[in-house]
């Protein structure tokens, strides 16, 4: 079978040193989208979701032939909220009459990544996986088993998730979501990745994917085995990984004391880095990429970090009630 190798990223996240009025929520600036890729007037009638999706992917692909991307892949955990919010208002305020159907139409989750498409002229593999926190790694696993078994080359997977202003009236009245962010110590907030991922290595390769892994809520075994069941799989020890880059859906450190196996690992919580959101394992792999090209994280972002060892095999863990593991390695 092919490997799996990742030739581009492009992200587009908030950080937890901006400040914004709302608090515990903070909303992206987004870049400006120039006029050579959309016209004024098709950006206007875009969401955010979108809008972020497209920059992200335009910038991820801006070295390939379009010709030779083959589908597009994106998880979204709650798809494009504001547009949601617009529809479910006329419905009120219309009485569930005379409702336009665009609001709808715009608002489904398949949204982002069917404009994509429009806008690159891909007629390829066009598919949308909304799973809450692994909805990206959804993407990944469907694109890394396509690209194995060699039934496509070259695939854009990505992933994206916004806010809207009633979202967050929503859930700030919500006293358990409130006491959890705050505890936390990050910002709720919105954001997207795109990937360029194909079994094709050229001069921009980044890494390769070499596993993934998303184990059910179902799974008996305790997340600590899970690792160790996965690095077995792939013939290697706790000893033979360089970096953990994790984030988890609770305030908990999933890496206590008990996870003896890993006490001498480098272990860097991604989410100190980036506001929360419910896709931001895209910042993880992102982060996982710079980690192997650059082979050094600058502020030092962990504790347990050595700058003068090598990376080459780095995890990525996604700890919820589903957990999730990438395993990359560099090229």
């Amino acid at each position: 079978m092919n490997k799996v190798y990742i030739n581009a990223a492009s992200i587009c996240v908030a950080t937890p040193n901006q400040q914004d009025a709302t608090g515990s929520w903070l909303k992206v600036d987004l870049p400006k989208i120039t006029n050579k890729l959309l016209s004024p007037n098709a950006t206007r009638r875009m969401s955010k979701a979108v809008k972020m999706g497209i920059f992200c992917s335009l910038e991820a692909v801006n070295h390939l032939d379009a010709a030779t991307l083959d589908g597009i892949l994106v998880g979204s955990s709650k798809g494009c909220l504001i547009d949601s919010d617009k529809f479910l208002q006329s419905i009120v305020e219309q009485q569930e009459e005379f409702l336009s159907p665009t609001p709808f139409i715009q608002s489904t989750h398949n949204t982002v990544a069917g404009q994509i498409a429009l806008l690159i002229k891909n007629r390829g593999y066009n598919m949308t996986y909304s799973q809450g926190r692994i909805s990206f790694e959804s993407a990944v696993l469907d694109a890394y088993i396509q690209l194995k078994m060699n039934e496509r080359n070259t695939l854009l997977v990505g992933a994206v998730d916004e806010l809207s202003d009633i979202s967050i009236k929503i859930s700030s009245a919500l006293d358990e979501a409130a006491s959890q962010y705050k505890t936390t110590g990050s910002s709720q907030s919105e954001g997207a990745g795109f990937f360029v991922f194909s079994n094709l290595q050229d001069q921009h390769t980044r890494a390769e994917l070499t596993d993934i892994s998303i184990y059910p809520a179902t799974t008996k075994l305790s997340s600590e085995d899970q690792v160790l069941a996965f690095l077995k799989k792939n013939d290697l020890s706790a000893e033979q990984i360089d970096a953990i880059v994790y984030g988890s859906e609770n305030t908990e450190n999933p890496f206590d004391t008990s996870w003896t196996n890993f006490n001498k690992t480098t272990k860097i919580n991604y989410q100190l880095l980036v506001c929360r959101f419910d896709t931001d394992v895209v910042f993880a792999l992102d982060l996982a990429l710079k980690l192997l090209h650059h082979q050094t994280l600058v502020p030092k972002s962990s504790p347990t970090e050595n700058g003068s060892r090598s990376y080459q095999k780095i995890l990525i863990c996604n700890f919820g009630e589903q957990n999730s593991l990438m395993l990359l390695s560099g090229c």
